[in-house]
């Protein structure tokens, strides 16, 4: 497997903050005696965060802190690594990122989704249920 850079994006409806996703990240790697030595990455952002590392363990990470929110926390992969100069601002001289209006739409659509989500739990626990 090989190094992935994911994209953690909280629904504005959400509770929670970037901040706590990031904490929870950090938190996940000091208490994994598995990520010794690996090198994980964590980068807080406006809409939530980005976590790059081996693929698996980014995974795992990324399960984690969606139980923080489960129908208000999504990710996806990223194409390109933190801190990518590519991408970055400073050396393009500005601007918005390549993408960036792409991720602007999709978290403005999130809390339909959350809304969806919700709406096929309740159904389902209501067929289980009754």
């Amino acid at each position: 497997m090989g190094i992935q850079t994911r994209v953690i994006m909280i629904a504005p409806d959400s509770e929670i903050t970037p901040e706590q996703v990031k904490s929870k990240i950090l938190s996940l790697i000091s208490e994994d005696v598995s990520t010794a030595g690996m090198d994980i990455r964590v980068k807080e952002t406006c809409f939530g965060a980005l976590v790059e590392g081996e693929e698996e363990k980014v995974r795992e990470i990324v399960e984690e802190v969606r139980k923080l929110d489960k129908n208000g926390i999504f990710s996806k992969p990223r194409g390109f690594p933190i801190g990518d100069p590519r991408i970055c601002r400073a050396t393009r001289k500005g601007g918005p990122r390549p993408g960036f209006h792409q991720l602007e739409l999709e978290y403005a659509l999130l809390p339909e989704v959350r809304a969806a989500l919700d709406k096929i739990e309740k159904k389902r626990e209501k067929e289980i249920g009754g």
